[in-house]
């Protein structure tokens, strides 16, 4: 089953490049800062957050699973960080801006 997954993240300290180089390593996972609509049309996530689509046999196993790996990638680039990952299996978004 597909499941939409939604990471937000705050980095401690971070600069600017660490931030870009956390939203290419989440785009890595599969976690992307530009996702396209039903309509076809490229939608920026708002900042500090990342969403993408992961098969699964459960909402909670792949919330785990993408979290341990969010959690691994930053570990890895030594970033101190508050990670949030939602999952869900019926899902839906929009996007809106004023």
């Amino acid at each position: 089953m597909s499941y939409l997954v939604f990471c937000t993240f705050d980095l401690k300290n971070a600069t600017s490049q660490d931030y870009q180089n956390a939203y290419a390593d989440l785009a890595n996972i599969g976690l992307k800062k530009v996702v396209v609509n039903n309509s076809g049309a490229q939608v920026v996530i708002p900042t500090t957050a990342a969403m993408g689509a992961f098969n699964g046999s459960d909402a909670s196993a792949v919330c785990t699973d993408i979290r341990s790996r969010v959690q691994a990638t930053f570990a890895k680039r030594g970033f101190k960080s508050e990670i949030f990952v939602v999952t869900g299996g019926d899902w839906a978004w929009a996007s809106g801006a004023t």
